[in-house]
């Protein structure tokens, strides 16, 4: 009885044994397949994270080339001094300017949000974060070349304003010179207020001068006593008296001089004025 009674106290004990063995088995499997499913859904997780990290930088990438080809067609632009209209021109290409600018300003937003997502993925991503290193060098490179376009492009309103003022100095000298080639200039007086003005002077003769002398214009007289003429014009002077003598001498088919019936006003009319201002300057004499 007491034989019996032993046994089946070893197989209740046995049978504990083998139910609590049991248990703890089906824990541990629990907790592995527990273990292996959130390792799964974390390798999902950071497989979709890496695949929005790539699309953005493709992103970035695909706005930087953008940036790159809008920036080489307004350094063309200005290459070529497509200054013409300084005002229009200069503003299209500082807004051009400013929308490349505002754009390199997300790129940058959307680079500093990808580190900082790059960061927060487990373990070390090299290449991610070589890529995104690239991007950066190559945002800044960008973001240093608009500006010195911007620069340049602000100075060609200098520039141009300067060559604006160096060609309308040229054009005013030109101009200038044009005037004075085409300026004649006469004087109109009695013979002898024109010796008191040192205009004319009698030269030659003998019995100083009183007879056989001739009336010349003197050297050196001054301009300003003179009255300026276009002499591409044929011109008509009106004189006050009469007409004795007009110097330096021309030839009379080149004039016509006319006196009015009273003898108190005459008119001399250049018919030929390409040869008979030969000599730039004409002096009138009246009686």
């Amino acid at each position: 009885m007491k034989t019996r009674l032993a046994l089946v106290a070893l197989v209740t004990v046995l049978v504990i044994g083998c139910n609590t063995k049991e248990e703890e088995l089906q824990q541990q499997l629990s907790k592995a397949q527990g273990e292996q499913a959130a390792l799964h859904q974390s390798i999902a997780e950071r497989d979709k994270s890496i695949e929005e990290v790539m699309k953005a930088i493709n992103e970035v990438y695909t706005d930087l080339e953008k940036a790159r080809s809008k920036e080489s067609k307004l350094v063309e632009r200005v290459g070529t001094n497509e200054v013409a209209s300084p005002a229009t021109t200069k503003q299209a290409l500082i807004q051009n300017i400013a929308e490349i600018g505002s754009a390199l300003k997300e790129n940058r937003k959307k680079i500093s949000s990808l580190q900082a997502r790059v960061k927060s993925l487990k373990g070390e991503l090299a290449g991610l974060n070589t890529l995104i290193t690239n991007l950066k060098q190559s945002l800044q490179e960008r973001e240093q070349s608009i500006a010195l376009l911007e620069a340049k492009v602000q100075g060609l309103e200098t520039t141009v304003a300067e060559k604006t003022r160096v060609i309308t100095e040229k054009e005013r000298v030109i101009e200038e010179q044009q005037m004075a080639m085409k300026k004649a200039f006469y004087v109109i007086g009695t013979r002898q207020d024109l010796k008191e003005k040192g205009i004319i002077t009698d030269e030659g003769g003998f019995l100083w001068g009183l007879l056989g002398s001739t009336t010349i214009m003197a050297s050196g007289v001054d301009q300003s006593v003179f009255t300026p003429i276009d002499r591409t014009l044929g011109e008509t002077i009106q004189v006050n008296g009469t007409i004795d003598e007009i110097l330096p001498r021309r030839s009379e088919e080149f004039f016509a001089a006319t006196t009015q019936p009273e003898g108190d006003h005459s008119s001399l009319k250049i018919v030929r004025p390409e040869k008979f201002w030969q000599d730039n300057y004409l002096v009138i004499v009246v009686d």
